[in-house]
C-alpha cells in the first residue's frame, strides 16, 4: 500500500466532511505515525511526534462539527446523514517510549557484541518545532563501527507508543508487521538483491514481530519491528552513513548481523524503563 502525503490526506478528509461523506478520521493519526523521514525508499516510518499527534487529534475533533449539516435524498428531501463512527483520538501517555537518547545509548552499548562500538550518535534534535524538546526521546540515531570491517555503518532505534483506536492499530499492523507485498510493492532506488522478510512471535494468532533485509545499490539494510506492551520497537542498521542511507556504502556489510540486530530489537531492556513522576 502506498503511503499518502499527510497534508494532502488532511485536506481530503476536510473535503469529504463538507460534502457530507463518511470521514475516516483514524487516518489522521495513521498519517501522523507515518510522517517520518525516508529510509532510501518512499515508505514513511511511523512516528507519533507530540506536536503532529496533537494537531491531528484537534482536527479530528473539529471535523464532526464541520460535517454537521443535512444530506439530500434522491427525491430532494433533506434527511439527516447516517452518523459515522468516530475514531478514538490518539492520547499520548508517558511510558518507556519516552526514554532519553543518553539512556538509550547506554542500554544499546550493553547489547552490542564486544567488537562493535558506538562511534557517534545524535544527541540533539536540531529540527525541533517550537515547544518541542531538543533532546531526543525514544529515538537513537548513530554510527557503529565493527572491528572486523573496513568502515562504519548506521543504526537507528525508535520507541513508539501504538495508537489506541482499533482501526488505526489494524492499519498500522498491516504495514509494520506483515510481509505481504514485499518486495514487489516497495519502491527502491535501484536493483535489489537478497530481499527477505519474516513474520514471527505470534500473539493471539497474529505476528507481533517482523524482520526485513535487502541490498539496494550495494548498501545493506536490515530492520526489526516488534510490538510489545502498547508500543513498537524499531531497530535498523545499514552499511551506509549517508543521511538517507543511500549509496555509496561506507562498509562492506551492515555493522550488525541479522541475529545481532534481532537481539537488540527484541531485548526487554527497551521496555523496563519508566519515566520519572
Amino acid at each position: 500500500m502506498n503511503d499518502l502525503d499527510y497534508t494532502d490526506d488532511l485536506h481530503a478528509l476536510m473535503d469529504r466532511t463538507l460534502a457530507d461523506l463518511p470521514v475516516p478520521t483514524h487516518r489522521l493519526h495513521e498519517g501522523a505515525l507515518r510522517h517520518g523521514r525516508r529510509v532510501r525508499r518512499r515508505r514513511r516510518l511511523g512516528v507519533a511526534a507530540g506536536g503532529t499527534v496533537a494537531a491531528a487529534a484537534l482536527v479530528a475533533a473539529a471535523l464532526p462539527v464541520l460535517g454537521g449539516g443535512t444530506g439530500t435524498a434522491d427525491g430532494g428531501v433533506a434527511v439527516e446523514p447516517t452518523p459515522t463512527p468516530l475514531a478514538r483520538p490518539f492520547e499520548p501517555h508517558p511510558g518507556w517510549w519516552d526514554m532519553p537518547v543518553g539512556e538509550m545509548r547506554h542500554r544499546l552499548e550493553a547489547l552490542l557484541p564486544d567488537d562493535v562500538v558506538v562511534e557517534s550518535f545524535q544527541k540533539r534534535n536540531t529540527e525541533a518545532a517550537p515547544g518541542e524538546s531538543r533532546v531526543f526521546h525514544g529515538r537513537f540515531g548513530g554510527v557503529l563501527r565493527s572491528a572486523d570491517d573496513t568502515g562504519p555503518g548506521s543504526i537507528e532505534i525508535m520507541l513508539v507508543e501504538l495508537p489506541q483506536d482499533a482501526t488505526a492499530l489494524a492499519d498500522l499492523r498491516s504495514q509494520h508487521l506483515s510481509c505481504a507485498g514485499f518486495p514487489e510493492s516497495w519502491t527502491f532506488e535501484g536493483p535489489v538483491s537478497g530481499a527477505t522478510c519474516e513474520e514471527g512471535d505470534l500473539q493471539d494468532g497474529r505476528p507481533a514481530q517482523r524482520t526485513i533485509a535487502f541490498t539496494d545499490q550495494g548498501v545493506e539494510y536490515r530492520e526489526v519491528r516488534r510490538w510489545t506492551d502498547r508500543g513498537e520497537i524499531y531497530a535498523a542498521v545499514s552499511s551506509s552513513t549517508e543521511r538517507k542511507w543511500g549509496p555509496p556504502a561506507s562498509a562492506r556489510h551492515a555493522p550488525l548481523t541479522p541475529d545481532e540486530l534481532l537481539a537488540v530489537g527484541t531485548s526487554a531492556t527497551w521496555t523496563d524503563w519508566e519515566p520519572a513522576d
